[in-house]
């Protein structure tokens, strides 16, 4: 019985020194779970960032090309208001001087940068006060880029909150 209780005394003894460190040493199921969390989070707001940027690029792309997919209706009006400028400029260019063409392209011209000037004004007052009919799909996709970047800090702020909050649960507990 003697070599049984020499062996097991310091069996237990051994299980009971070193159980505490083993627990302080393994964080919670929680803690583990919210740095998971947080890491995920982490490489999706990397992710949102590179679509922004891509997006970005390819909006500028296509205004520098001169698409134009789909503006407001505003806009298309001044974008058709200076083509139909461009294109009497060039009519009275060609004309012979003097002639009633030229006069008339000239009245015409007048007509155009009037009408040019009203829906310049009108665009602008339309955006001041937050009418906006339509957007192209790149301006679209930058917007909802940068609001999921805004969701996904969001999200890693309140991951770290909540992962600092256990790891002090887990401390004193």
């Amino acid at each position: 019985m003697k070599s049984i209780y020499k062996v097991c005394v310091p069996a237990i003894a051994a299980v009971f020194a070193f159980s505490p460190v083993a627990a302080v040493a393994q964080p919670s199921p929680a803690v583990k779970e919210d740095k998971a969390q947080l890491k995920a989070d982490e490489s999706t707001l990397q992710r949102e960032q590179k679509q922004l940027k891509s997006d970005q690029a390819r909006m500028k792309e296509d205004r520098l090309e001169g698409k134009m997919v789909a503006e407001s209706r505003d806009s298309m009006r001044i974008y058709r208001d200076r083509q139909g400028i461009t294109g009497e400029e060039k009519d009275i260019g060609n004309d012979q001087p003097g002639s009633l063409q030229m006069k008339a392209d000239k009245t015409a011209l007048q007509r155009e940068e009037k009408q040019f000037n009203t829906d310049e004004a009108r665009m602008k007052t339309d955006k001041a006060e937050g009418k906006m009919v339509a957007e192209s799909r790149d301006s679209e996709k930058v917007y909802k880029d940068s609001q999921a970047i805004k969701g996904e800090k969001r999200d890693i702020t309140a991951d770290e909150g909540k992962l600092n909050s256990d790891q002090e649960n887990s401390r004193n507990g």
